[in-house]
């Protein structure tokens, strides 16, 4: 694998095209097609789908394409450092993430490190928790902000709870449930739920979902790749969509009702180890301050 089989398929992605692929890299399409063709091949995978007339990128393809993204920045990076003597001033911190929007989590928490560290230089990497498992393992990553996962194995990294998070169905602030101080059972049956695909979907999370369904067919249910679909769905009137509540990344359009009987979810920060890790020691002060219901747990 080399940066520009990973560049031709980034490209691509993009593009959805290996003609239009080829002229942004100024090189021929065989060139590009040969590129793709030997990459699947050491992945022993398919990432793109073609036709003489598309280009489709497949599920697999999907995976990768964080991958690829993070291996040509952390390459790109590695070659500044030679190439500006002052990058290597900076301090990097690199944090893995389930969803883009759970950033929206971290600006208070990177601000407070900031004004201890100025030459701190974060990094992020958004990934399904079982690739993010394995970076923090190889310390790729320096913490995983997630929900807690079950059956934690020996040798597994320390976890700090951070919050309680409650699970709320989410729907229009018009809507005639809007008004409802708690939702029951009954409510949630006579509406359609809108779920994240369980492959996709924290373990905590999926168990609640799973237990919602019990009884419910196919067509009363919508199943998303993300938060953010479901959230879309849910404001465009699809249904309710069955979602963890985290206050900082409410949509002020949408209600956010707790759900009868339906315990909250751990939140927290994942690390191997703060032992001479001075930024690690700092992220978890600052996700004290910032988190107040997870302190000191």
């Amino acid at each position: 694998m080399n940066t520009f089989q990973l560049t031709c398929f980034l490209t691509v992605a993009e593009t959805l095209s290996f003609a239009k692929a080829a002229d942004r890299l100024h090189v021929t399409q065989p060139a590009v097609t040969h590129q793709i063709r030997t990459l699947e091949e050491e992945l022993n995978a398919q990432l793109f789908r073609r036709t003489t007339r598309s280009v489709e990128i497949t599920p697999e393809g999907l995976l990768f394409l964080n991958d690829a993204k993070n291996v040509l920045n952390i390459i790109t990076l590695a070659k500044k450092r030679f190439e500006e003597p002052a990058a290597e001033e900076r301090r990097f911190f690199s944090i893995g993430c389930h969803s883009p929007n759970e950033m929206r989590l971290l600006p208070d928490i990177l601000r407070q490190m900031a004004a201890v560290c100025a030459a701190l230089h974060p990094l992020f990497y958004v990934a399904p928790f079982q690739h993010l498992y394995q970076l923090l393992d190889e310390g790729a990553v320096d913490v995983v902000i997630a929900f807690r996962e079950k059956g934690q194995k020996k040798g597994a990294p320390i976890y700090k709870e951070l919050a309680q998070v409650p699970v709320v169905g989410v729907l229009p602030a018009g809507h005639p449930l809007a008004g409802k101080t708690v939702l029951d059972r009954d409510d949630l049956r006579a509406q359609k739920l809108i779920l994240i695909e369980p492959q996709r979907c924290p373990d905590s999370l999926n168990a609640i979902q799973h237990e919602l369904t019990t009884g419910r067919t196919v067509s009363e249910l919508f199943l998303c790749s993300s938060a953010e679909a479901c959230t879309a769905l849910a404001r465009a009137g699809f249904g309710i969509a069955i979602q963890p509540d985290q206050p900082p990344l409410r949509d002020p359009a949408l209600a956010y009702i707790p759900i009868l009987g339906l315990e909250a979810l751990s939140y927290g920060v994942y690390y191997k180890s703060a032992a001479g890790k001075p930024l690690r020691k700092l992220f978890l002060q600052a996700c004290k301050n910032s988190f107040p219901m997870g302190a000191d747990r």
